[in-house]
């Protein structure tokens, strides 16, 4: 456990690492298995791991050029921990255990295809090419899932009701998910009564006997939270709705009924990879519920093999209320009575000791007031000093705008550094902002959308006046300097030997006392999380800036007496704290806006993109500039229905398509190829150029992989992501062929559909009759089909692997097919096959391949003999010695099958080679 910055998920890897690693210099081969709720974290977690696995192999050849890491660069994928997120891990789960399953085959089909499609350009080139809407709504066949969004709109117009009520739709759903159906209680474990997975909630008695540790409403707003719950359970099953905690329920349930006999059985069966496992890792455990966390420790050889890391003080989603020392009662009470070890991070390598001071002042009224919602830690200790936060005192915009630039500030904008940004409460704030305020609105981002990514220098504008706690901060008051001195005697926050604490008595002028009623505020549990986040998103400087003096007046007030803060106002002096408007060098720029284009995802997206697009500006690099500006066109088309313009309005459209495509490919950037290619299939002008840059961006992106990770085992499997492209380009030759008809096509629409491992709809090509004709076309056809030496870094060497083995039997038949039909021998497409086995025994000869009298032109047997040769040789990983002796064998193979031919055959220079 630590805060932002302390570096939980580099302890989490290094002990990935080292455990795997222990357990193969024993010669053992471990499940590991890493968790988390974000697809973005979990895929940079492996990446991290693969990137350890790569670093101790060179360092071991680096000190002993001898010595080899064992086995490392022919791992396979199997072999390795698996990594996956939440939603991942439960679906896989339903699948494999026994009982019955909670999805059916087509609401898993389709919880799956949204997943996958959460990249916006796969989804609107798939929603493109199978003709759906893209304002479609979710197909009525099958349940869908209720998450937050959802179930606010559900609040706003069936929930609530016309009462007034203390509760607000987070409050209740947070209740739903975390205690209601999340917490362990309401799996009912142990339980006699034979319930379905889908009552298994806590019943009311029950809700209304949770400590106040746990839920911490009164018992009034339980019954009418639960009253609430009992609602929305009727019209979420009455609308063919399901929630996660369903989903969970129906998985615990299944695991509940298993022994550690039968658990230990379902890793014998064929296809169960993840069960059981022998540690798990979870990073950001703050995001799963208790109930979830069973599931892993039931399913965990040993559950003292977990490694969780998280911070509830960041913990500004929706739904879960997660505390370890919960996590540690759940061991305590149904796992032997062992409570785990907690490890507390207190140093924090992101931001100095000034920015630390003011961080912890915040965390310190979340304890006092809202002490059950989150784990007691030691303040974190910063590795140097640093300048204090500045708390500027104006009393307008204009004032502000004056004390950031200086009065002899020549545009009427305020200019960033490359470093630097505005935060403020909401999106609605941002929209908000005044003209007068001076700053570029790119500059300026949500509490939310800066999660994540992080700053030299924050201004954090107006975030108490846009609250909507309002002038509840008043209960602030309530946190005397007697408050603080218990804080600091407590033996958690003594044990980090911080023992100093300020507390001044400056002149202030006070706010109205309000008395804290931890039910009627429970807004600013939020509230305080949230500023928390925003402050520790600075590296170097804080500056905090209101407008409404009396809604910031007490946390201001708190800020002085704590001396965590320096005051600036008009009067005073600026200059020693003036960052605006910094002089950045050009490669500060350029490297910056790199940095927010690999940032640009999800709800951050269009303000990443803008962001980089400053920075290239400010780096005078016009070109990266303008493809960003062409990323940013694309991501507000890319959803635009051109079935609602007007014939000039789509002439308008698809010229702006053909601009924005020529700005992206002339980026020779393999991520925005896709995009480009994206652009260009809206136009319907050019599928066969347009199935040509899906191939090519499949094929960057897999040549990318494989060249950056060289512990793949060759041949590499494409990815399900260039899968995908392969697809859609195979799709689009498929159709461009229809008209034109020519054999180029035909192949090139065969290939992508092997590269895909599409073999079926590879198979159907071929017995169509459209893609070989004659002899010519059928040797063109089987080079594609048979490995060498020249292919395996191909994407189709998966399938030429897979072919060799007959493991795509529809599509051998289909060549075989095509090879009687062109009278050429079924045993002549077994030669290479066989050979390729007798080659691999080096210790003995092989013997004379027997071959039928067959009837084949001599010069197609002869040439068709030379090109099995050619590509058997380049497959020899051999001394030059070894293969020049298989050489001279496999001339005698083919003297004995030229034998068998006519004496008045004639051969062309190829019987020279």
């Amino acid at each position: 456990m630590g805060r932002s910055g302390t570096g939980k998920t580099t302890c989490l890897v290094f002990r990935m690492w080292a455990q795997y690693h222990e357990y193969r210099q024993q010669g053992t081969r471990p499940k590991q298995m890493f968790l988390t709720k974000n697809e973005v974290l979990c895929r940079e977690v492996q990446r991290s791991f693969n990137n350890m696995g790569r670093a101790w192999r060179k360092r071991i050849e680096t000190n002993d050029p001898a010595a080899i890491e064992p086995d490392w660069a022919t791992i396979t994928d199997a072999e390795k921990p698996e990594f996956l997120t939440s939603s991942e891990w439960l679906e896989a789960l339903d699948v494999v255990l026994p009982g019955e399953q909670f999805f059916t085959q087509f609401e898993l089909k389709r919880r799956v295809d949204t997943r996958k499609e959460k990249d916006s350009v796969t989804k609107g080139i798939e929603d493109y090419l199978t003709g759906r809407d893209v304002d479609e709504i979710v197909s009525t066949e099958g349940r869908d899932e209720m998450n937050f969004p959802k179930f606010l709109k559900l609040w706003k117009r069936k929930l609530r009701g016309s009462r007034r009520s203390s509760l607000n739709e987070a409050i209740v759903w947070r209740e739903i998910k975390s205690f209601i159906k999340g917490s362990i209680v309401s799996l009912h474990i142990g339980d006699n009564e034979d319930r379905s997975a889908q009552d298994r909630y806590l019943s009311l008695d029950e809700y209304l006997a949770l400590g106040k540790k746990e839920s911490r409403l009164d018992e009034t707003q339980r019954r009418e939270a639960y009253e609430i719950f009992v609602k929305y359970e009727k019209l979420k099953k009455e609308s063919g709705f399901y929630d996660e905690g369903d989903l969970v329920h129906n998985i615990a349930s299944r695991v509940s009924r298993l022994s550690r006999g039968d658990i230990e059985a379902l890793a014998t069966m064929q296809g169960v990879s993840l069960i059981p496992v022998d540690s798990l890792f979870v990073d950001e455990v703050q995001d799963f519920t208790q109930s979830e966390l069973y599931v892993l420790a039931m399913l965990c050889r040993d559950p003292n093999n977990l490694f969780l890391a998280g911070d509830t003080a960041q913990s500004i989603s929706q739904g879960v209320d997660f505390r370890f020392t919960d996590v540690r009662q759940i061991f305590f009470e149904h796992f032997g009575g062992t409570k785990p070890d907690l490890l507390q991070l207190t140093h924090n390598y992101r931001s100095h000791a000034g920015v630390l001071r003011l961080a912890a002042c915040v965390v310190e009224l979340m304890y006092h007031f809202f002490g059950n919602s989150l784990d007691r830690l030691p303040p974190d200790l910063g590795l140097f000093n640093g300048p204090k936060p500045v708390v500027m005192d104006v009393t307008s915009t204009e004032e502000l705008v004056l004390m950031l630039d200086g009065s002899k500030r020549e545009s009427s904008r305020i200019e960033f550094g490359a470093h630097q940004v505005v935060i403020v409460r909401s999106e609605e704030a941002k929209k908000a902002l005044p003209d007068e305020f001076g700053v570029d609105p790119d500059w300026v981002m949500t509490v939310q959308e800066s999660k994540g990514l992080e700053f030299d220098d924050v201004l954090l504008y107006n975030f108490f006046s846009d609250s909507p706690a309002e002038d509840l901060w008043r209960i602030v008051s309530n946190y005397t300097e007697e408050d603080i001195k218990a804080y600091y005697a407590d033996a958690t926050v003594a044990s980090s030997g911080v023992q100093k604490y300020d507390w001044e008595s400056p002149l202030l002028n006070d706010t109205r006392h309000l008395d804290f009623d931890v039910n009627s505020h429970k807004i600013l549990e939020v509230e305080l999380k949230m500023l928390y986040t925003a402050i520790t998103r600075a590296r170097v400087n804080v500056f905090i800036a209101e407008t409404d003096s009396e809604l910031s007046r007490p946390m201001f007030n708190y800020f002085q007496r704590r001396a965590v803060v320096d005051v600036v106002n008009r009067e005073g002096s600026l200059s020693s704290v003036r960052v605006f408007g910094a002089k950045d060098t050009i490669e500060d720029w350029k490297n910056r806006g790199e940095y927010y284009l690999e940032k640009a995802e999800g709800d951050r997206q269009n303000s990443c993109l803008r962001l980089a697009a400053k920075c290239f500006d400010k780096a005078g690099d016009t070109k990266r500039m303008n493809q960003t500006l062409a990323y940013l066109s694309f991501t507000e088309i890319e959803n635009v229905d051109e079935k609602k313009m007007k014939t000039k309005q789509k002439l308008q459209f698809k010229e702006k398509l053909y601009s924005i495509t020529e700005q992206l490919l002339e980026a020779r950037d393999v991520g925005f190829l896709n995009k480009a290619a994206f652009c260009l299939l809206k136009t319907e002008e050019h599928d066969e150029y347009t199935a040509r840059m899906f191939e090519l961006y499949a094929r960057l992106t897999y040549a990318k992989r494989i060249s950056e990770d060289d512990s793949l085992m060759l041949p590499v499997t494409p990815t399900s992501h260039e899968k995908k492209y392969f697809q859609y380009a195979g799709q689009l030759f498929a159709k461009v062929h229809k008209s034109d008809g020519t054999f180029r096509l035909a192949v090139d629409c065969f290939r992508n559909y092997v590269s895909a491992g599409m073999y079926d709809e590879a198979a159907d090509m071929i017995n169509s009759g459209n893609l070989v004709r004659n002899n010519k076309e059928f040797r063109s056809l089987y080079q594609l089909c048979i490995p060498s030496a020249d292919t395996m870094r191909d994407p189709t060497a998966a399938f030429r692997k897979d072919f060799q083995r007959k493991k795509c039997v529809k599509l051998i038949e289909a060549v075989k097919s095509a090879a009687i039909s062109l009278s050429i021998s079924n045993l002549l497409l077994n030669i290479h096959v066989n050979l390729c086995k007798e080659l691999a025994k080096p210790t003995s000869r092989p013997t004379g391949i027997i071959l039928d009298s067959i009837r084949v032109p001599p010069q197609e047997v002869v040439s068709f003999c030379i090109n099995i040769w050619r590509n058997s040789i380049h497959m020899l990983h051999r001394p030059i010695a070894y293969t020049v002796s298989v050489s001279l064998w496999q001339v005698h193979h083919y003297a004995s099958y030229f034998a068998l031919l006519p004496p008045d055959a004639v051969f062309n220079e190829d019987v020279t080679e």
